[in-house]
């Protein structure tokens, strides 16, 4: 592991039981400790000490943005197996280039999208794989929460430490979502502001349209103006609407309702998904079975293309008008 905030702890967690933490690392030596003692192995200072140890099969990278390039890099070259967390990188380029070393390692590189793995998102990618009502034609996703008083002293303000503000931050799973569940995105028309005193250089609220190559169009809305903690993604199918509500925890119970064109205009079929949020052992049994595949797969380009979209979203505001996505080969 290296890092040793929130999401480290949730990885951690989300450990199988075949598996065991060897070594952490964080610049924060104590916190490193505290985790090493809480889930077992040694705490070390340098994420250097992480990637050079024989003994170490995977790296999960939980550290702020602006190091995912070279301590992933430097794992895949030292034999390892990475899980990094979401934004893959700061740019495109710097996740292109974490991509051709997983390639030429032969190592599993898979960026960190938990919200893939809700019970609601994978019935709803399940109806779009089935075709079982078909085809998505259009959809809206709004994704947010209040602003934190001390917001400003994070990391997640300062742009020396990532390369956007809300969109990047919370919005990119959105953009995952539709791009890898519903389709392929091929050009984007965005606008975000700052509206509550964050940096110039980083958004607090982005709205952005996101089309589709044969014209399907999606909006979405990642802010820090919602107030409540908010997650929903409406998706309009041509025989009924999907709808996925919540998170569960402060976003509310998670819920899928479907409204089948043929059952009339006031009929949804609503299930509700109670409990603990799984989404973070569903993905690390997911990681750990690439891991396990014979050959390993090719790296997972959607770290890659969220951060390309996002790219093409700021380009668009600055730009005023829709900006294409560029391929995986651009």
């Amino acid at each position: 592991m290296v890092g040793a905030g929130l999401q480290a702890h949730r990885r951690l967690e989300a450990l199988d039981s075949r598996d065991s933490l060897h070594v952490v690392s964080a610049p924060d030596t104590v916190a490193a400790a505290e985790l090493a003692g809480r889930y077992g192995g040694r705490a070390v200072h340098r994420w250097e000490d992480v990637v050079s140890d024989r003994d170490v099969d995977a790296v999960i990278v939980a550290t702020p943005p602006d190091v995912h390039e070279p301590i992933t890099v430097a794992a895949l070259r030292a034999g390892k197996h990475v899980l990094c967390e979401k934004p893959l990188a700061r740019t495109s380029t710097e996740a292109r280039n974490m991509a051709r070393a997983a390639a030429e390692a032969g190592r599993v590189l898979l960026c960190g999208f938990n919200h893939r793995f809700h019970p609601a998102v994978a019935a709803l990618a399940a109806t779009v794989s089935a075709g079982t009502y078909g085809r998505p034609l259009s959809a809206v996703g709004v994704y947010g929460h209040g602003i934190r008083a001390d917001y400003l002293s994070e990391w997640r303000a300062d742009p020396k430490v990532v390369s956007g503000g809300q969109l990047m931050e919370q919005g990119i799973h959105l953009v995952d979502l539709v791009d890898s569940l519903l389709w392929p995105v091929a050009d984007v028309v965005a606008h975000t502001q700052t509206s509550f005193g964050t940096s110039a250089e980083l958004e607090d609220d982005a709205h952005v349209m996101l089309r589709s190559g044969e014209g399907q169009l999606a909006f979405l809305r990642s802010s820090l103006s919602q107030w409540r903690n908010h997650f929903s993604l409406d998706v309009t199918f041509e025989r009924a609407t999907v709808r996925v509500h919540g998170l569960g925890g402060s976003y509310g119970e998670q819920t899928l309702a479907v409204d089948v064109r043929d059952d009339g205009p006031f009929t949804s079929h609503v299930t509700a998904y109670r409990g603990a949020d799984r989404t973070w052992s569903a993905e690390w049994q997911h990681f750990r079975q690439l891991t396990q595949a014979h050959p390993v797969p090719p790296p997972d380009l959607a770290g890659q293309r969220a951060l390309s979209i996002v790219e093409a979203a700021y380009a668009s505001t600055r730009e005023g008008r829709w900006t294409t996505v560029p391929t995986e080969d651009s």
